[in-house]
């Protein structure tokens, strides 16, 4: 379990305060993932450079193409581009392997996991929302990330009242204004990093979780069957920026806490 992690940000709503990674000698970071945990986070409506889009879109699968198009909007098109293209380029920082030639197969959940052969202990999430894409990269661990703009929804009592504990909902419905808002994507973010860790879909019990937050530590009381308590689990938040929270969730039988370390993803950089 590790703490809450609040950055300063800037005015344009990132943050200043994300740690560089430390490569190793052959100028990856691989070698760092033994103790450490990475989160890149990009937004993807500042990625509008013609070059740079024609080469993320270069380096999707068929699948993820067939994909793309199916969106109608625009904006979900683009999203769904940019935070893909995100998984790709960051996966080759680790390994030698060029963006496009990262290939994935699918649990029957539909969580995607890395099929190259040679690099099967790396693993990944992907979560992305309107202003933010974010992927968390780990050695070993299962990893779910999940990250929400914090902005008003239709009937969020009600979704807390079926998705939170009931102590948990008891809590929230005292708040109101942007502590209720803060508080219930704090809690609906872990529960869905919580579940894509796990890599389960939505008809998991998530009224069973009861998360208790504190300034230093993140720790996850729950019932369900025997088998999932022997994980040790690890979560942080984040404010990537001042309007989204993010959730990280790693879980292992032999997990030991790691550091984790998290930075904005560079396009143009990664492409020059």
């Amino acid at each position: 379990m590790l703490g809450r992690n609040g950055p300063k940000s800037r005015a344009d709503g990132t943050s200043d305060s994300y740690s560089r990674f430390h490569s190793d000698q052959s100028g990856r970071p691989l070698r760092n993932l033994h103790r450490e945990a990475h989160v890149w986070f990009v937004v993807p409506e500042t990625i509008q450079a013609k070059p740079i889009l024609e080469n993320c879109l270069a380096a999707l699968s068929d699948r993820e193409l067939q994909q793309y198009r199916r969106f109608h909007f625009d904006a979900d098109r683009h999203r769904y581009l940019v935070s893909h293209a995100l998984v790709r380029r960051v996966l080759s920082h680790y390994v030698q392997v060029a963006p496009a030639d990262w290939t994935f197969s699918y649990a029957q959940r539909g969580k995607p996991e890395i099929a190259n052969k040679g690099v099967g202990q790396l693993r990944f999430n992907l979560t992305h929302t309107a202003g933010l894409a974010a992927c968390v990269v780990t050695l070993r661990d299962d990893c779910g990330i999940d990250a929400e703009r914090i902005i008003e929804r239709h009937n969020s009592l009600g979704v807390a009242k079926r998705m939170f504990s009931e102590s948990e909902y008891k809590r929230i419905k005292e708040l109101s204004g942007r502590t209720f808002l803060e508080e219930f994507f704090q809690r609906w973010t872990l529960r869905e990093a919580y579940v894509k860790a796990l890599g389960v879909g939505i008809s998991f019990p998530t009224r069973e979780l009861q998360f208790a937050i504190d300034d230093e530590t993140i720790r996850v009381d729950y019932r369900f069957e025997a088998g999932a308590d022997k994980a040790v689990w690890q979560f942080q938040l984040m404010r990537p920026t001042v309007d989204h929270i993010a959730a990280v969730a790693m879980c292992g039988e032999h997990h030991t806490e790691k550091k984790i370390v998290s930075r904005f993803f560079d396009f143009q950089d990664d492409a020059a």
